[in-house]
């Protein structure tokens, strides 16, 4: 069955799945590709000449929306409200396509429930949170605000906020993030509304979420009153499928990492923002984040139109869990030759690899330099503050880190 892929109430194109060669073809309307003034559904298309009017195809879907639906843990807990161990992503992109990041829409008057369609039902309630889908791995909700309390949002409304839960996986999942939000912020950096409430506190959450714990709230960039603002992350503006965010594992991909983010920013959002992204690189080596893959920077629309960097979100201290990795999630610049060997320790990226990534722009690279040595003198006092409110696992592991630290 075919779907209608708009942009708020903009048709942009239809997707036609191929059960035959298990590929979907995204086609673009021949109106929209025609208008000058068309808002942007992704940055590559706009480079791969969608007009005149020419398909994109990808197996299951094109990579841009395999990006758009939940992973990991945060997927079983959809394929399990849904009824089902595991669904096709084009199935789940036409359950979740009404409540997608950003302002994209998938709609399909052919949408059919079977095989799913009595248990489906019988989840469907108004108040299902499946019906607005998260991208990522973390369990997450989207929640409504209405005066003092947190809700789940009614039928044909959106969610404002998100609710994201801890892991058993990682001690103090929650707090680490909140006290690298809160640095981030005491820094000058972007950071979205964000507080931490008990989960009891939400009123009508569902069963697969544990209610006995504290979790971070965090208003979405994305909704803003009765308005979608689009998104997408640098895995949809480089045309990656997801499982390939961490770029330095594919030899071919040697062409996307912080240099080439870096570019695209520069051109497409201009020399503050760029400035902007270059802060964020020296918080991410300060704080010992070693996850900042490519769906963690997203480009936003607020005009539909113009390209701004999107506010911080997803940043947590990564060396706070001696299992993880870390060497950065992205190498810094093209390697001279192929390889696969990981990308740099955190602990020994210097001013002068932080710089490097200013060759790949036309940004002023005085300006950059005296900015970041500012920023890493002001986020280095400031961190004192945060660890004293921090739990002793995360102030204790980020301390030592920022000590060791060669920024």
């Amino acid at each position: 069955m075919s779907a209608r892929v708009l942009l708020g109430d903009v048709v942009v194109g239809e997707l036609r799945p191929d059960t035959a060669s298990s590929q979907t073809t995204l086609e673009f309307d021949a109106s929209y590709a025609a208008s000058a003034s068309r808002p942007v559904l992704g940055r590559w298309f706009e480079d791969h000449l969608i007009e005149p009017p020419r398909a994109f195809r990808g197996a299951p879907l094109p990579n841009y929306f395999r990006n758009l639906l939940p992973e990991g843990a945060l997927r079983k807990i959809v394929e399990r409200r849904l009824g089902t161990s595991a669904i096709p992503e084009y199935a789940m992109l036409l359950r979740l396509g009404e409540n997608l990041s950003g302002a994209v829409r998938v709609i399909s008057d052919e949408f059919d429930l079977h095989p799913l369609e009595a248990g489906e039902r019988q989840r469907r309630d108004a108040n299902d949170p499946f019906r607005f889908a998260l991208t990522g791995v973390q369990p997450k909700l989207a929640l409504s605000e209405v005066g003092d309390r947190l809700t789940m949002p009614v039928e044909g409304a959106d969610g404002h906020w998100i609710a994201k839960f801890g892991s058993p996986a990682y001690q103090r999942l929650v707090d680490n993030e909140l006290a690298m939000l809160d640095w981030a912020q005491r820094c000058g950096l972007d950071v979205p509304e964000h507080r931490v409430v008990r989960a009891s506190e939400i009123e009508d959450i569902p069963a697969d979420f544990d209610a006995d714990q504290d979790v971070l709230i965090v208003r979405r960039f994305d909704r803003e009153g009765d308005r979608r603002i689009h998104q997408e992350d640098f895995a949809q503006v480089f045309n990656l499928p997801p499982e390939e965010r961490y770029a330095w594992e594919v030899m071919e991909l040697g062409w996307s990492h912080y240099g080439s983010i870096g570019a695209v920013i520069c051109a497409l959002c201009g020399e503050d923002d760029f400035r902007r992204y270059m802060r964020r690189l020296a918080f991410m080596v300060l704080s010992g984040n070693a996850d900042a893959h490519l769906k963690n920077w997203s480009l936003l629309y607020p005009d539909g139109v113009s390209a701004r960097l999107a506010p911080v979100y997803d940043v947590v201290s990564t060396v706070v869990y001696p299992s993880l990795p870390t060497h950065s999630a992205l190498r810094w610049l093209e390697p001279l030759e192929p390889t696969l060997e990981p990308p740099m320790q955190l602990v020994d990226v210097t001013l002068d690899d932080l710089l490097g990534v200013v060759s790949q722009s036309p940004a002023d690279f005085s300006q950059v330099m005296d900015d970041l040595e500012a920023f890493v003198r002001d986020a280095r006092e400031a961190w004192p503050a945060i660890a004293a409110a921090a739990p002793p696992v995360v102030r204790d592991r980020v301390t030592a880190h920022l000590a060791a630290s060669a920024l």
